[in-house]
Parts: structure tokens; sequence; C-alpha cells
């Protein structure tokens, strides 16, 4: 049987409701924003240049390989894959072959003699069936389907970007907690030498009320510095297994991370252009599950039309099992049918009814993803300005908070400065180089945020 391929005469209904509410969504963003047509190959690690750390890409890199949820993001668009050839299928004959044998008896008393009272029979059938698409309803149905394929692709190529950046965070978080534990291993010496300075003292009997009082602050304010040690070893180890399990490894607290902090390769540029955004691969999701809401919502108002099946049958028929492939033994048979759905209480109208409250529900999502995404930008790039003035100023700080912890213990030491101000210069620089390594770190965090709001690179 020569094989017809199905075409429908009606497109999806309710397309050019689509392209307007796509178009509207586009229209909140700034002027001259508009999605793009594909997907940059290197959108989800090409920012990874502007931390200027190979250590940094080699980890992500990794992640990329060995993380499990990216693994189960690919094994969902197979998934979509394979229920799109399953929805197309319908667009096809279904074609199937058999084999009959059958022996019956008849009854003895028969009017005409002769005749062999035991019969036999011997089929090899081969049955076509096809219902002819004449509206598009099943085309609706792999569209939708399409659409849903090309949505997981797009949550793929979102999890991937969103893997990338926390890779960067988590590590650079790894790297700030590494560089305050030394700071504050650096903090616990310094605390033990002017203790022991203040212990001599102590100890020549000069004036020793006061120089008692001045040990028993140097030790609490030691003690005190050695809590912070063990919160901050703490919070390396934390973030030590948090990476490996990024990483796709087991959380052992081994991971080494990034030797340092990395610095930010350039500045942001001017006047972003504004289709940046709209390429964010989840509202380029969220634009594919529209399109298959839509569809769907089409397929179901389709149900109402007549559907048409043909149906045929092509084999072998004979008595004899010799002569089961002879020529005149061939059978065949060919019918049309048409069917219209009178009356099924409801289920049909309802279907619509319940396709089209999602298309509404994808709809709002998809605006209120649209808002998120352009509140996440806006906020990063303010933040980029404030945090790069501050890491600034916190240098600025960290200088001169130093040179007063150098001067406060040359005064101390000649007797002209008392001990609540040595230890204040000293808890002052600790403070400010703290500072200056968390503002730093968090500017490196919020460049990732940047990237990942903006679904790439500038």
């Amino acid at each position: 049987m020569t094989l017809l391929v199905s075409c429908g005469l009606l497109p999806p209904l309710g397309s050019g409701r689509l392209k307007k509410d796509v178009h509207a969504m586009h229209a909140m963003a700034p002027e001259n924003w508009a999605a793009l047509p594909a997907l940059p190959t290197q959108a989800s690690t090409g920012w990874l240049g502007d931390f200027n750390s190979a250590q940094l890409g080699a980890l992500v890199e990794q992640a990329i390989i060995a993380n499990p949820d990216l693994k189960a993001a690919a094994a969902r668009v197979k998934q979509a894959n394979a229920q799109t050839v399953q929805a197309g299928a319908a667009m096809f004959p279904t074609v199937t072959a058999g084999y009959n044998a059958s022996r019956s008896q008849s009854p003895g008393d028969q009017r005409f003699p002769g005749l062999t009272p035991i019969n036999n029979r011997f089929r090899l059938p081969f049955n076509v069936s096809w219902e002819i698409d004449f509206w598009g309803r099943i085309a609706d149905e792999r569209g939708a389907a399409k659409a849903s394929r090309l949505a997981e692709e797009e949550n793929f190529h979102a999890a991937r970007l969103s893997l990338a950046a926390n890779t960067v965070r988590t590590a650079t978080t790894l790297a700030e907690a590494k560089a305050l534990l030394h700071l504050a291993e650096q903090n616990v010496r310094t605390r033990r030498v002017q203790l022991g300075i203040l212990e001599k003292q102590l100890d020549r009997g000069l004036d020793p009320d006061r120089a008692a009082l001045d040990v028993s602050l140097a030790r609490a304010d030691l003690a005190r510095t050695e809590s912070t040690l063990q919160q901050r070893r703490a919070t390396v180890d934390e973030t030590r297994r948090a990476l490996e399990v990024l990483l796709g490894g087991y959380p052992a607290g081994k991971e080494a991370g990034l030797n340092s902090l990395p610095t930010v390769q350039r500045r942001i540029p001017a006047g972003l252009p504004s289709d940046l955004l709209l390429r964010r691969p989840d509202l380029r999701a969220a634009e594919r599950q529209l399109e298959a809401a839509l569809r769907r919502e089409s397929a179901a108002k389709k149900a109402f039309l007549p559907s048409i099946r043909l149906t045929g049958e092509s084999g072998r028929t004979s008595q004899d099992m010799d002569n089961l492939l002879a020529p005149d033994s061939a059978i065949w048979s060919i019918a049309a049918n048409g069917v219209q759905t009178l009356f099924q209480g409801g289920r049909l109208v309802a279907g619509v009814k319940l396709e089209r409250a999602r298309y509404e529900e994808l709809l709002m999502t998809y605006k209120a993803s649209a808002l998120t995404a352009f509140q996440e930008v806006e906020t990063a790039l303010a933040a980029d300005r404030f945090l790069e003035e501050q890491a600034a100023a916190l240098s600025r700080a960290a200088n001169e908070a130093g040179r007063s912890e150098t001067l406060a213990l040359g005064q101390y030491e000649k007797g002209l400065t008392d001990v609540l101000t040595l230890l204040d210069a000293s808890q002052r620089a600790f403070d400010a180089r703290s500072a200056l390594i968390s503002v730093q770190a968090q500017r490196l965090r919020n460049r990732a945020d940047l990237h990942l709001a903006l679904g790439g690179e500038f």
C-alpha cells in the first residue's frame, strides 16, 4: 500500500494570540530588546575569561562533566526527544502483520455430500490503519511535544549556566574562606607576640597592677581571636565539601580549590545590548512552554471536528498450508470511516478550558520570570559599581589600619600609650583586612550573578 503523508488544513488555532502575547512580553524590556534566534554555543561558560583564572575554568569544566543534577537535566532532554517521536508517530499509518490458523468441524448430516466435515483455514494478513490528520489535530499534538522538547533543551542550558555560576560562587567563597583563615592565623600569632611582651613587663614588676590588667586584657583578646580561627576553619571545611558535591565527588573535605581570589579582568561595558537578557535560557524555555500550551489548546479544540480513518488488509488465505503463498490465495480489502463526536458529557469542552487555563498560567509565569530577570540584571549592575567603590575604600582603610597598628605597638613599647589602644589598633587592622577580602569575594560572586542574569557573557 502506498504510504500517504498526512497534512492538516487548519493551522494551530490561536497562533495570532501567541504572537501578540510574546510581543507584549518583549515590549516590557527597554527599547530594542528582542529574543535571539539561537543560543550561543559558549553562553554557559564563555564569560569565565572575566575572572582571569585557569584554575576556575578547570573547576567549572569538571562540574559540567560530573555533576549529577546536570546529567539529570540531560536525561530529561532525551526523554523529551522520545516523547516527540511518540507524538509524531500518530501522523503515519500503523502496519501490523499476523498469522492465523484454525480448524473446524461441520455436522455429519450436512446437505452437500462429498464435503469433508473438517475444515482448515490458514491466514497471513497485513493490516494498515491510518487516521488522516485532516484538521491538523495530530500535528498540533506533535508541535506541542516538539515545543516541550525545545523547552527542555533550554532548561538544560539554564542548568548548565546555573551550575557554572554556582561553581564560580562556591570556589570564590572557598578562596575567601582560606584567605580569611590565613588572616586569622596571622592575627593569633600577632596576639601571642603582644601577650608575650605584656607578660615580660609583668615579670619586671613595674606597675604590677596595670601590667596584670594589660595581661588579662591581652589573654581575653587572644582567646577571642582563637575562637575566630576555629570558626573560620569550620567555614573552610564546609565550603570544601559543598564544592566537592558540585564537582560530582564525595564530600571528603579535601578539595583544594583556588590558590587565591581571582581578579575581575574587565569592567562592565556601558550600554549593554538589550537582547542579552531575553536570550536567557529560562525565559526561552518559558516561551517554548507557552507555545506548547497553545498547541495543546488548539488540539483540544480540533477534537470537536470529525476524524477520518482508513483501514486496509492485504495477505494470503488458504485451506492448505502448502498453498498459503500461492498467487490465487491473495486477499485484500480497504475501508474508510468517519467519526463525529456528538456527546461526551462535557469532556471535550472541559479539555479546552483546561488547556486555555494552562496557557494563561504559563503566560503569567513567563511574565513573572521576565520581571525577575530584569530585577536581577539591574541589581547586579548596580551592585558591581557599589562593590568596586566599597573595595577601594576598604583598601585605603586597611592600609591606614595597618599603619596605625605598627605605630601603636611602637608607642606602647615606649610607654607612650596604654594596652587598650594597642589592642584596638590591632583589631581595627584585622577587621579592615577581613572586610576587604570579603568585599573582593562578593564582587566576584556578583559578577557571576550578573552573567547568570544576562544568560551568558557580555
